[in-house]
């Protein structure tokens, strides 16, 4: 009789686990078509945060989310991957704010320097995202040559570059950045025409060095059109002769200051 008691008691505790388990199940399923159906759960506010430049109804077209659709069913992380599809849109993270709003809160690109491609000027961010020109900020910068549409990585590389040169020399010093495909970079002064190649490294000193030698390369040479001082314990500087063209003072005719 004990071995059958022990094993009807044992049926019984699995029973009883059984029910609740059930009924907690139950349970769940009731509350998660409630949340899910409940009017009140239906979104009624979309609001955007962040914006200076990206207009709200851009980002709500953007976000392609219905007004009255359930809070829960709405998918956040689709709504920020079409938002950051903006061009002037950094990140975007969501997030719902019980019981009915969507909240999108944005971060913007900020411009750190011009470009000119195929003659037209546009504006770059640190990650080296191409932007239209905003007519409201930016005219300071330098312009830096040498981006190619649709070449990011490449691209990429010179913006790092430049915010080197600019680092070390100063933005309001320099009105132009020459970078060209193997990352040399030539300089052009806000105060005078004169190209002036500082190379790959050493932007700094280079400079402070064409500074310091600028004066007499002025009185010595008023046809320079380029400095370049890549090599060491030299100036080599560059001519336009009469007829237009070009012409280097280097070998036989080279001039060391």
């Amino acid at each position: 009789m004990k071995p059958n008691l022990a094993k009807l008691m044992r049926f019984a505790q699995i029973g009883t686990a059984v029910l609740v388990l059930a009924g907690l199940g139950w349970t769940t399923y009731k509350v998660m078509v409630y949340f899910r159906t409940a009017p009140r759960f239906e979104v009624q506010k979309l609001s955007v945060s962040g914006l200076k430049r990206v207009q709200e109804n851009e980002v709500l077209a953007k976000a392609g989310f219905q007004l009255g659709t359930n809070v829960f069913r709405a998918n956040l992380d689709e709504i920020r991957k079409r938002v950051e599809e903006l061009d002037w849109v950094r990140y975007a993270s969501v997030q719902r704010v019980l019981p009915d709003q969507i909240i999108i809160r944005i971060a913007e690109r900020e411009p750190i320097g011009l470009t000119r491609i195929q003659g037209e000027i546009y504006q770059f961010d640190v990650d080296a995202k191409i932007l239209d020109l905003d007519i409201d900020g930016g005219s300071s910068f330098p312009i830096l040559d040498g981006l190619r549409p649709r070449d990011h990585d490449r691209n990429l590389l010179k913006v790092e570059a430049y915010r080197k040169v600019v680092d070390d020399i100063g933005e309001t010093s320099l009105s132009e950045v020459h970078i060209s495909e193997t990352g040399d970079v030539t300089v052009v002064a806000s105060s005078d025409p004169l190209a002036v190649n500082l190379g790959l490294v050493e932007f700094r000193n280079r400079w402070i060095k064409y500074l310091q030698l600028k004066p007499q390369i002025q009185e010595q040479y008023p046809q320079a059109v380029r400095v370049d001082l890549r090599f060491k314990n030299q100036v080599i500087v560059k001519l336009r002769a009469d007829d237009g063209e070009e012409k280097i003072v280097w070998g036989e005719k080279k001039d060391t200051l």
